[in-house]
């Protein structure tokens, strides 16, 4: 997406000022970015005036001021990982807890309650890292691919067909998708979410290879595919911060 020109506003709002980036894209709706960082950006087609870009982030204070400070709590609560038994993993909304099994074997297996990592060695860190990332590597195409093919049963009419799955590590985005490419690309951190939030994502995806834009067409399109996305939505931005 070509970014026109970009400045740095500042607003005044009852939670303080809001110091923000403004892009100028070739968009057709106001769209609101908080990094992980803490950093708000804000881009905006060229027909819409500064004031009311203004006025949409002052309209948005509460959430930025909170979503701001979920970020820093989140630095603050999660160390680095140490792959040993009793932390936990994230995964489909539960919070698993880590076994680490000495083992001549080496996978990773769980049961709804505990994720068991067996490895040679308990204390090669390395390797109970690589072992945990590609299972949740596969659990990821396992998944995801599953909603696809159900997902994509109710686009088949519309002429849609089924696209090829990507998974790529994304700091600010849930998902994107190449309609023309026919690609949908799925950020791997959705795995830690509740299954409806990542049935959400591919919801929305698809709709774009109808309407690839985020227009009132589009947004009609996903409320008739699934009325209770904006639930799915508020969810998702609570139970992962990117």
């Amino acid at each position: 997406m070509k970014t026109l020109s970009t400045e740095t506003r500042i607003v005044q709002t009852d939670q303080g000022d809001i110091v923000f980036t403004f892009e100028r894209k070739k968009i057709k709706n106001i769209n609101l970015r908080i990094r992980h960082n803490g950093n708000v950006y804000v881009s905006a087609p060229k027909s819409v005036p500064k004031n009311v870009v203004d006025s949409f982030v002052i309209s948005r204070c509460d959430y930025i001021k909170n979503a701001v400070e979920s970020f820093a709590v989140n630095d603050i609560q999660k160390p680095e990982m140490q792959y040993v038994s009793g932390e936990n993993v994230t995964f489909l909304g539960k919070n698993l807890r880590i076994k680490i099994v000495k083992d001549s074997n080496e996978y990773v297996n769980y049961d709804g309650i505990y994720i068991f990592i067996h490895v040679k060695r308990p204390d090669y860190y390395n390797r109970k890292k690589n072992l945990l990332n590609n299972w949740l590597n596969d659990q990821c195409n396992i998944i995801f691919d599953k909603t696809m093919r159900e997902v994509h049963q109710k686009f088949v009419s519309y002429g849609v067909n089924y696209p090829q799955l990507k998974l790529r590590n994304m700091t600010s985005r849930w998902g994107s998708c190449l309609p023309y490419k026919g690609v949908i690309t799925l950020n791997k951190r959705l795995i830690e979410a509740p299954k409806n939030c990542i049935e959400y994502v591919v919801y929305h995806e698809f709709c774009h290879f109808v309407h690839p834009n985020h227009s009132k067409h589009f947004y009609s399109l996903l409320q008739v595919m699934l009325p209770d996305w904006k639930e799915s939505k508020q969810l998702l931005e609570k139970s992962v911060i990117l």
